[in-house]
């Protein structure tokens, strides 16, 4: 497992925690493919961890440091990338979504307090990840649900939660489902908070749902 400190804001340095009771381990879950890696750039630039986020096709991830994933363009290692949110360390463990190294995914799911399942609305869901969520399930892990590429021409996301709720049971519920534009996705309504977090203009911006949106939210509170 490798942990990319040299990646990490001004002073090069991973994040430290102030005790044990400040740590959390998550492990992303998924096919490859499906975005895992990018989404931890995301959450890494997000909280100011790195200056901005890298890509995969440039090969400037903090998780994708090995010349053979450098070269496919795909994790074939764990990766550790910390960060802080909230005075809370959190480990991101980045797991190879190949079927040949599921040894090392379930090595990081070992070492993991919860499992972040990242689902692309592209591609579905594939039988090693419906195994794994069964897998967390046996031992009580809790698990949470990502669906990555919905501004993707083919990305839809009411069919990829269905998807979901077919492959992992029908407690699997939104807890965000996006708001369109003329050209795609531009934010997310939170249907615990009823906020809209508005991205369209580049920026992340919360206000009020447009009134189009009450009756969805409705629906989906109720379920």
């Amino acid at each position: 497992m490798a942990d990319k400190g040299g990646h990490t804001g001004g002073a090069g340095r991973a994040p430290e925690a102030g005790g044990c009771d400040k740590v959390r381990n998550v492990a992303l879950v998924g096919h490859s493919g499906a975005g895992k890696t990018t989404l931890v750039e995301a959450l890494l630039a997000a909280t100011g961890t790195i200056q901005r986020a890298g890509r995969v096709e440039d090969g400037t991830t903090v998780g994708d440091f090995d010349e053979a994933e450098l070269r496919r363009q795909r994790s074939v290692n764990l990766a550790l990338a910390p960060l802080v949110h909230a005075g809370i360390k959190i480990n991101l463990i980045d797991t190879p979504g190949y079927a040949d190294f599921v040894g090392d995914l379930r090595a990081g799911l070992r070492a993991a307090d919860a499992a972040l399942f990242v689902i692309s609305a592209v591609d579905g869901i594939d039988g090693l990840t419906r195994m794994l969520w069964d897998e967390c399930a046996a031992v009580g892990m809790p698990r949470a649900v990502v669906i990555t590429k919905i501004d993707q021409q083919r990305g839809d996301y009411d069919d990829t939660v269905l998807a979901c709720q077919d492959a992992f049971g029908e407690g699997v519920a939104p807890v965000y489902f996006p708001t369109d534009g003329d050209g795609g996705p531009t934010g997310l309504i939170g249907l615990l908070t009823q906020r809209c977090l508005d991205y369209s203009t580049g920026h992340r911006t919360e206000c009020e749902p447009d009134p189009r949106y009450l009756e969805q939210i409705a629906e989906q509170r109720a379920r």
